[in-house]
C-alpha cells in the first residue's frame, strides 16, 4: 500500500493510499494501475473509488475512458488551507531573491503535528529536480527543515517530540549523536541533512521565528549530495539564514 502506516479503518487507509497514488501520478490511472500501486484488491479499490467519486475526492479523467484523477474537492481544501497561511505571500519575494542568489530550489516548510509540510516551492531554472513538492510531509528529525525547527525549540517541546515519536522513553535524554546534531544546529543557526530524505540530496535549512523567538517555519535549499560539504553548507547558509531572518521580521 502506498501509505506504510495502516490503522484499524481499512477504508480510510485505502482512500489515503489512492489519493497518494493519484496525487503523484503524471497521468490518469486505470483501476488496475491503482490496485497495482496501492496493493488494494480490485473489489475494495472499486468500492472505495465509488465513494470518493461521490465526494469529489476522485474524478473521472475527461476524454479518457475509466481512468481516474484527483477530484476538485482536494484542490478546494488545499487552496483553503494555503490561503490561511499568511506567511506564504511574505515568503515568495524573499524566496525569489534567494533562488537567484544561490541558484537552488527553495522551500518553505511548516510544522504540523510531528511532521513538517512543504507549503511553498521556488525552482531555480538550472536546479536539478528533487522529490520535493508542495504538500509533501517529512519527519521532523529526518529533514533539515524539521531539525532547524527542533533545534530552535525550548527543551520541553523538543523532548516531547522525540518521546511521542518513540525515539526515546519519557524522561530519558537524547542519544549523544542526536543531541550533538541539534546543539550544533542551534549554535550555527542552520541545519544540514544529506541522504536522509532522498538519496544523493542534501538540504540546508534555517528556522523562521516569531516575536517570542519560537520557530514557526523553516526556509531550506536543496543540493545534490556530493556538492554539499561542510564548507559549502557554511557558504550557502549565510544567504539562507539571512532570508529566514527577513521572513521572521514579518511574523507576529
Amino acid at each position: 500500500m502506498a501509505s506504510e502506516q495502516k490503522t484499524a479503518a481499512p477504508a480510510i487507509d485505502g482512500s489515503v493510499a489512492i489519493m497518494e497514488v493519484l496525487g503523484r501520478a503524471p497521468y490518469p490511472l486505470q483501476l488496475s494501475e491503482i490496485c497495482e500501486q496501492t496493493g488494494l484488491a480490485s473489489a475494495s479499490a472499486h468500492r472505495i473509488i465509488g465513494a470518493m467519486l461521490q465526494h469529489n475526492l476522485v474524478a473521472m479523467a475527461p476524454g479518457r475512458r475509466k481512468t481516474y484523477i484527483i477530484g476538485s474537492r482536494v484542490f478546494q481544501l488545499s487552496s483553503a488551507i494555503l490561503g490561511r497561511q499568511p506567511i506564504v505571500p511574505y515568503f515568495n519575494p524573499i524566496a525569489e531573491i534567494l533562488k537567484n542568489e544561490i541558484h537552488r530550489t527553495i522551500l518553505l516548510s511548516l510544522p504540523v503535528g510531528n511532521q513538517v509540510v512543504i507549503v511553498a516551492k521556488h525552482d531555480a531554472p538550472a536546479s536539478k529536480p528533487f522529490n520535493a513538492y508542495v504538500g509533501r510531509t517529512m519527519p521532523m528529525h529526518q529533514s533539515a527543515s524539521g531539525k532547524a525547527i527542533l533545534a530552535a525549540q525550548q527543551p520541553y517541546p523538543r523532548m516531547s517530540y522525540f518521546a511521542n515519536e518513540g525515539l526515546i522513553a519519557e524522561g530519558d535524554p537524547l542519544p549523544p549523536r542526536m543531541a550533538d546534531d541539534l546543539e550544533r544546529s542551534a549554535r550555527l543557526g542552520y541545519a544540514v541533512t544529506v541522504n536522509e530524505i532522498q538519496q544523493d540530496v542534501g538540504c540546508v535549512a534555517a528556522p523562521v521565528l516569531n516575536l517570542k523567538g519560537e520557530p514557526v517555519a523553516a526556509i531550506s535549499a536543496c543540493f545534490t549530495g556530493e556538492m554539499l560539504t561542510d564548507q559549502s553548507a557554511r557558504v550557502y547558509s549565510k544567504n539562507i539564514v539571512q532570508a529566514a531572518r527577513q521572513l521572521s521580521s514579518h511574523i507576529i
